[in-house]
């Protein structure tokens, strides 16, 4: 594990974790910040790299990527909720997820599904960017591809 400058978490652990989501939520107010900073350490933990990345729109996001699967968070920390995609590469569809950030537990307000077409054309993702080992822009480059 290691949290790269860059923005990437290698092997993602508890710390590195940590240290990425404490990057991604620089500029939210306290509280917030550290409510969605909660929300990306229980929600990706079990990535096998978590990146920084952008959408199109030049708002911050955090992908995580393994194998089989990703997981998408683009909140600015504003606003009742923060939204967060999963999606598994081999399937048409995934899931969209709300959660509360007006309470600590950030508890699940909803999920709806989601065909990945629709969710590449809401989201319009952007590659990372920086020094990425191989097998996360390999991965990366996967969770993408399966949003066109």
């Amino acid at each position: 594990m290691t949290f790269h400058p860059e923005g990437a978490v290698t092997m993602v652990d508890s710390a590195a974790l940590s240290l990425l989501a404490s990057e991604y939520a620089k500029g939210m107010t306290s509280i917030r910040g550290r409510r969605v900073q909660r929300l990306l350490k229980r929600e990706f933990a079990d990535s096998e790299y978590v990146l920084l990345t952008a959408l199109e729109s030049g708002d911050a996001a955090v992908l995580g990527v393994s194998a089989d699967k990703a997981a998408l968070c683009a909140t600015n920390g504003k606003g009742k909720q923060a939204t967060l995609f999963k999606w598994a590469y081999k399937s048409s569809a995934g899931v969209e997820m709300h959660f509360d950030l007006l309470k600590d537990s950030l508890p699940l307000l909803g999920t709806n599904p989601i065909t990945l077409t629709s969710l590449g054309a809401k989201i319009h993702l952007r590659p990372p960017v920086g020094s990425i080992p191989p097998e996360a822009r390999r991965l990366a480059d996967t969770a993408i591809q399966a949003l066109s």
